[in-house]
């Protein structure tokens, strides 16, 4: 089976987080498998085009960091009526931030007879627009409606978002294509300890100070983090905890960012990593107290079963979706609630009492990436010979 996966998104990411992590784990899955033809394009905005990526320097770099980004893209030209009947087009990474517009793009595959399945994460952009950038918006109005409008099938990590999409549907009048719900790996560094000889000196003396509260992901308003860096000046210094941020600077963070990099201790119990390796955040996760999650919403909320899978409790808000995915492992605290995050994290301060706690989540049972890339598997056989 001949499938086409624009990855444009990934390959000019900087950090392989987040949807790219996603995009990452499962590309490369499709491509060891030799039931399926994986084909990965790059758009080439000067040229106007996309060029195929040869698929062994892909692994070989995602994989085994070895050679060179750029040396993936071939020469190449994948014309789009090369994109047919007989072939899939797998919707994986963040397309909507592309210069190829899908209400352009996807009318022109189905005519050609292409079946096309959409991974949506979410549709946050739609039901929660105050927490996304305005030109994010808009392009993501264009890829879901072209997608609800031309898939064949969609793709979610959660029954909360294919909640959402039924009701879009209904608020929208329209029939929304089946929809499959295909759990995210948590495997995710858990293959190994990672030594402290692995990360940077700087990175190492931290983590072996003061007992952290971390916080992994973009900085962005949805995650909302300032929440943590509030509980930090209401309790969380006074009970001895240091607080560690792991994400690049997002959008609409210059308040945020005024405040964190002018705070009294940042640099000194308050710390900001940008653009930290696998490796680094595998031993962030190894060695925090707790891995804090603040998000008003999420698609998925991956960092929380990626902790529990390190043996790293999660103190997160009360977010119907992040119940889901943690299926009860998790200390909830109300969204918001500066004062019930403090009492939550001195209540485990009590050694018997988080000793239970890391207990309670080795019962959950996560997904590894190898079973969730089935999952995937499966959907896009469904397509074969159509």
């Amino acid at each position: 089976m001949k499938v086409y996966i624009d990855v444009t998104v990934l390959t000019l990411a900087t950090f392989v987080t987040g949807i790219q992590r996603v995009t990452r784990e499962v590309a490369v899955r499709l491509i060891q498998d030799v039931r399926f033809e994986i084909v990965l394009i790059h758009y080439n905005a000067k040229k106007n085009c996309y060029y195929q990526i040869d698929n062994k320097k892909f692994c070989e770099y995602y994989c085994k960091h070895l050679g060179i980004k750029e040396m993936m893209i071939t020469r190449r030209e994948v014309p789009l009526k090369e994109i047919g009947k007989g072939t899939c087009f797998f919707e994986l990474d963040a397309s909507w931030m592309s210069r190829v517009k899908r209400s352009y793009l996807l009318p022109v595959l189905k005519n050609q007879g292409t079946r096309i399945i959409a991974h949506i994460y979410d549709i946050i952009s739609i039901n929660y627009p105050q927490f996304c950038l305005e030109r994010g918006v808009y392009n993501f109005m264009d890829y879901i409606g072209a997608h609800i409008q031309y898939a064949d099938a969609i793709i979610v990590n959660a029954q909360a978002t294919k909640n959402d999409l039924k009701k879009l549907g209904e608020r929208t009048n329209v029939v929304m294509p089946p929809c499959y719900v295909v759990p995210l790996g948590a495997d995710f560094g858990t293959q190994r300890t990672i030594s402290d000889a692995e990360v940077p000196d700087k990175l190492f003396k931290i983590a072996s100070g003061f007992p952290y509260i971390l916080m992994v992901g973009t900085i962005e308003p949805r995650k909302n983090h300032k929440l943590l860096l509030e509980a930090y000046d209401k309790g969380l210094r006074e009970m001895g905890y240091n607080i560690i941020f792991a994400g690049y600077m997002g959008w609409k963070m210059e308040e945020f960012q005024n405040r964190l990099f002018h705070h009294r201790d940042y640099g000194k119990r308050i710390f900001h990593f940008s653009g930290l390796d696998d490796v680094s955040i595998i031993y962030l996760y190894q060695h925090a107290r707790f891995l804090a999650f603040c998000s008003y919403m999420e698609g998925f909320g991956l960092p929380i079963i990626e902790a529990i899978a390190k043996g790293t409790p999660v103190i997160a808000a009360d977010v119907e979706v992040l119940k889901e995915v943690a299926e009860g492992c998790c200390v909830w605290f109300e969204q918001d609630n500066v004062e019930m995050l403090c009492n939550l994290i001195r209540k485990y301060e009590d050694e018997e009492l988080y000793c239970n706690l890391k207990a309670e989540m080795k019962k959950l049972r996560f997904v590894t990436w190898e079973e969730s890339a089935e999952f995937y598997k499966n959907i896009l056989s469904q397509f074969d010979n159509f």
